[in-house]
């Protein structure tokens, strides 16, 4: 279900992003978790906001939370092979191969060429 978002709100969630991507390259993975979820807060619409949420998480051993996040990123959008991806490693991560395959099988779907999905196969 998509929110209706101001195009004020959508220009004020991308630049909050920005801060939490400048966080996560920083490696300050739990400063950039807050500000990826304000950016959700802001515009809940974006997959890449869920999905980037997730990687952070993941950077922080939170798998079952970047699981969720991936969950999240392919109910926005279930087209974006991202989601299925962070989901998936969340899932290797905890030993739950099988389902990660699923979701790195998708992700090649979208992105046949994708390596790290492939490695993940195997």
């Amino acid at each position: 279900m998509t929110i209706t978002v101001s195009e004020q709100d959508i220009a004020r969630a991308n630049a909050i992003k920005e801060e939490a991507n400048a966080l996560f390259a920083n490696k300050k993975y739990d400063a950039a978790v807050e500000k990826y979820t304000e950016a959700i807060e802001v515009n809940p619409n974006v997959a890449a906001f869920y999905a980037n949420r997730a990687f952070a998480h993941t950077k922080l051993e939170a798998y079952g939370a970047a699981i969720l996040d991936g969950d999240k990123a392919v109910e926005v959008d279930p087209k974006y092979a991202k989601g299925y991806y962070r989901r998936g490693v969340g899932k290797y991560a905890l030993a739950r191969y099988k389902e990660a395959a699923k979701d790195f099988r998708i992700v090649l779907k979208f992105a046949p060429g994708d390596k790290d999905a492939k490695l993940k196969l195997v």
